[in-house]
């Protein structure tokens, strides 16, 4: 977590508001924003050390652009910290020479069934199903349907993030979940046919 106290107070290094009430802005967004955030970091790099520097590199950013006098050139806040984390995720690797994965959490249950205490059994093994077919997608459509359906993002934000058009990221969201409701549906019933 960013020491936010420390970083407005410390001697010598002046403060993050202008009187303005920049400072509680700020604290505010880190507040709001950072778990998600971090959850989002540690699934695309798979480091949750690399992930917290990552967030505190994005931050650190925000900070930067928000004392400065193009502040506004910001519209969409959250899409720009996701897109800001997503190429800095993606600079790591790189650097890292890692392959892009993403697992998946427990949001995608509802793909998986309703819930049922006399089911968990056969929950939790449709569950890991699921993961393994999302797993399985191209890194793209991957990562456009863990921002959907883990992150919330909604379809103009995931544009936003990856640099695609809304169109593109609708067109490409729907392809990817139909093929994972195909294969899980026949993966499914293959199972059935064996017990």
């Amino acid at each position: 977590m960013m020491d936010t106290q420390k970083t407005n107070n410390a001697p010598g290094h002046g403060t993050m508001s202008d009187g303005n009430g920049e400072t509680t802005e700020i604290v505010a967004v880190i507040r709001e924003r950072e778990a998600p955030l971090l959850r989002y970091a540690s699934r695309l790099i798979r480091d949750s050390d690399g992930a917290r520097d990552i967030v505190q590199e994005v931050f650190i950013r925000y900070v930067r652009i928000s004392q400065a006098e193009d502040k506004g050139r910001i519209e969409n806040l959250p899409a720009w910290l996701y897109r800001v984390t997503r190429n800095l995720c993606l600079d790591h690797l790189k650097s890292k020479r890692v392959q892009l994965e993403v697992p998946i959490d427990e949001k995608i249950a509802e793909f998986a069934g309703q819930e049922r205490p006399d089911r968990t059994y056969e929950k939790e093994e449709a569950m890991m199903m699921v993961r393994k077919k999302i797993m399985q997608l191209e890194p793209r459509d991957r990562e456009i349907v863990i921002l959907k359906l883990e992150h919330g993002r909604s379809y103009k934000e995931i544009a936003e993030i990856m640099g695609l058009s809304v169109t593109n990221v609708g067109f490409i969201l729907h392809t990817a979940m139909r093929k994972l409701v195909k294969e899980f549906n026949a993966e499914a019933q293959s199972r059935k046919g064996d017990v």
